[in-house]
């Protein structure tokens, strides 16, 4: 059944880690007139997880092209505030934890098994009405032509 897919803010991540991280990844390392990073970080991320869900070929995506499918709000979030971790780790300031790195790597293989249409994820209640998604087409069937001239019809000529 179609559900409406969520657009990912800055407010959401405050859930996911503590605010004064959030806070952190907002203000520190800035230029002079440098706006937050995090609004273009979570565009970045909604990008790369739309193109997977259009690489696995089974779900049509949201015509509102900020939007992803409700289940894959965590992986998101997590995925936004590693990017913008690892944009403050460029000083050493901030280094992913190991369990953080083990998380990042479960959540790519997750993405990539979307690619690869392993996984379907939740149908959208918007579907783009020019479908990004390529049907999966067939794979060239190559076979042997029967032999007509064989060692047994040939035998005595």
């Amino acid at each position: 059944m179609p559900v409406s897919w969520i657009t990912l803010t800055v407010a959401q991540l405050d859930t996911a880690k503590a605010a004064a991280l959030v806070d952190a990844l907002q203000t520190a390392a800035l230029a002079a007139g440098q706006a937050d990073p995090l609004p273009e970080i979570i565009g970045n991320v909604t990008a790369r997880i739309r193109m997977e869900i259009a690489a696995g070929g089974r779900t049509v995506l949201d015509a509102d092209v900020t939007k992803l499918p409700p289940g894959l709000k965590s992986l998101g979030l997590r995925m936004v505030l590693r990017e913008g971790q690892s944009r403050l780790n460029a000083v050493g300031a901030l280094p992913l934890a190991d369990d953080e790195k083990e998380e990042w790597r479960q959540d790519i293989r997750f993405l990539e098994r979307i690619a690869k249409g392993e996984i379907t994820v939740e149908a959208s209640d918007n579907p783009e009405t020019a479908s990004s998604v390529q049907p999966r087409t067939a794979r060239p069937s190559i076979s042997e032509p029967a032999r007509q001239f064989t060692r047994e019809a040939q035998d005595g000529i």
